[in-house]
């Protein structure tokens, strides 16, 4: 869980170099998985771990698409 939340903290980070338009809700997101989820609590964090994994895929799907843009006449 803690490796999964630095990729969705990193991801933010790289995401920068494109819009900000998603750091502030990653930032705030990101803020809540550490303060409000109890780590040794297993059945909590197996169920946050596969929403936290379906953010950070999508995430990574539109850090690839930015990455992929290439204006022809700009």
């Amino acid at each position: 869980m803690k490796k999964l939340l630095k990729e969705y903290f990193e991801l933010k980070e790289m995401l920068l170099d494109y819009t900000d338009e998603f750091h502030d809700g990653m930032f705030y997101d990101i803020q809540g998985y550490l303060e409000e989820i109890d780590f040794s609590d297993e059945e909590e964090c197996k169920h946050y771990t596969e929403v936290l994994t379906k953010q950070v895929n999508a995430f990574k799907s539109i850090l690839e698409g930015y990455k992929q843009i290439e204006y022809t006449f700009s």
